[in-house]
């Protein structure tokens, strides 16, 4: 239901949506007006008015703006999410690349989850990193369930978002298992085998258990806070590049900025893999390969 407020108020709405637009690169959409209409239908036109003007000379990394970002984009996911494209990651895509690397004697492996919400898939992608050390000999399984890398190699597993609260809660890598939680798509084995339950919850939710990633899994991961738009990569030097269901918020020019950073990103021979909706702006710079998961894209030297 869109909510219906004054002139005034929807030309304010517009102007912001305007704004948030050259700040962050969410391109206006109905579906963005009318959360902003929602957001502001108790505030005053005048107070609006002010307030869009005040916001308008603050920088992109101000609190206020930040606030407003987080209450526009949506923050759903999962453990186990699209497991076909999770299976093709660690039975071809990640295996391909750490073969490559210890052939060329260079036993490190960086990964960059942009766009990474709360933490779940980039956790996720720990876990099937080291499933796929394991399968390769590069990995050991200890008497206590640990897969821990051969003493030479070094991951690096980076998740960045532009919003603060949802890095903070994947810093803290405390999941709650519901329903609809974030474990729904996750197996009792798996749980078991990679996280540990958590006991006394602050706020915790009656009858809800809580589970934490396992010392061996967090070791290899950091989450920080990153804008899409600033122009440069949160980090360089990386094996894997994963971006999904980010791009969609973006107008066409956005999503080339965003893939020409993404590009820059990934060492020769480094793999892209976007969402299923994302179109490859550049494809003559790399090779497209396509697995049982959907695509997947190698940076070409």
């Amino acid at each position: 239901m869109v909510t219906e407020i004054s002139s005034g108020k929807a030309a304010q709405v517009h102007l912001l949506t305007l704004q948030v637009q050259a700040r962050f690169g969410i391109q206006p959409s109905r579906h963005v007006e009318s959360k902003l209409k929602h957001i502001f239908k108790h505030t005053a036109e005048h107070e609006l008015g002010a307030w869009v003007a005040q916001l308008n000379q603050l920088p992109s990394t101000d609190g206020e703006w930040l606030s407003l970002v987080e209450s526009l984009t949506v923050h759903e996911t999962y453990f186990g999410r699209d497991k076909p494209m999770l299976s093709m990651l660690r039975d071809e895509v990640m295996p391909m690349l750490l073969s490559r690397k210890e052939n060329a004697g260079n036993p490190s492996f960086k990964i960059w989850s942009a766009g990474c919400s709360t933490g779940e898939e980039t956790t996720n992608l720990v876990l099937l990193l080291l499933q796929a050390m394991y399968s390769l000999g590069l990995a050991t399984l200890s008497g206590n369930g640990e897969l821990v890398p051969l003493p030479n190699w070094r991951l690096e597993v980076v998740g960045t978002d532009v919003s603060r609260q949802a890095i903070a809660t994947s810093k803290n890598a405390q999941y709650a298992d519901f329903g609809m939680g974030s474990f729904r798509d996750f197996s009792d084995q798996e749980l078991k085998q990679f996280f540990v339950k958590v006991d006394n919850v602050a706020d915790a939710m009656p009858g809800v258990n809580y589970y934490r990633a396992r010392p061996f899994v967090l070791r290899w991961l950091k989450f920080q806070q990153h804008n899409l738009l600033s122009g440069r990569p949160a980090v360089i030097g990386c094996d894997l590049v994963i971006c999904r269901n980010v791009l969609i918020y973006f107008e066409d020019v956005v999503k080339r900025q965003v893939q020409e950073i993404f590009h820059d990103a990934l060492l020769p021979g480094g793999v892209l893999i976007l969402g299923g909706p994302d179109v490859l702006q550049w494809p003559q710079r790399y090779q497209r390969r396509f697995g049982n998961g959907g695509a997947w894209y190698v940076r070409k030297d």
